[in-house]
């Protein structure tokens, strides 16, 4: 019965989901809920968005700058889960700026582990324009 279920949903295009990479470990969770998630600037275009301590998402932005001073604004389209880009319209308020927001473009959202988010945390800001 199993591998007829299984059979059925490939045959229509729809794989099953493993919770286990291939090397044996714990795939890290695809989405993060967007409230209370922990936030930290990594570059001018990339956000670390952390879950709960299972794992988190790199979001990578385009038209604005960011850094690790401003102020984000995550504006939430149907649920409440960014799992890709069009799930968060994202935009940064300046601090001192008199409430001014600079909306950014979500060019992509990328699972990353709860290893990966350790690492990524300690990571220093970097400025990519120079």
């Amino acid at each position: 019965m199993a591998a007829g279920l299984a059979g059925g949903l490939m045959a229509m295009g729809v794989l099953p989901v493993s919770s286990q990479a291939e090397d044996g470990k714990k795939a890290p969770p695809r989405c993060v809920n967007g409230p209370g998630i922990d936030t930290t600037v990594l570059d001018q275009e990339t956000i670390l968005a952390e879950g709960a301590g299972r794992g988190g998402v790199l979001i990578k932005v385009d038209g604005c700058r960011l850094t690790p001073y401003d102020i984000l604004v995550f504006e939430y389209r149907g649920s409440v889960q960014i799992c890709d880009p069009l799930d968060v319209q994202l935009s940064v308020r300046q601090s001192g700026d008199g409430g001014f927001k600079t909306p950014c473009f979500v060019q992509s959202v990328t699972p990353v582990s709860a290893e990966e988010v350790k690492t990524l945390r300690k990571q220093k800001y970097q400025r990519t324009d120079r």
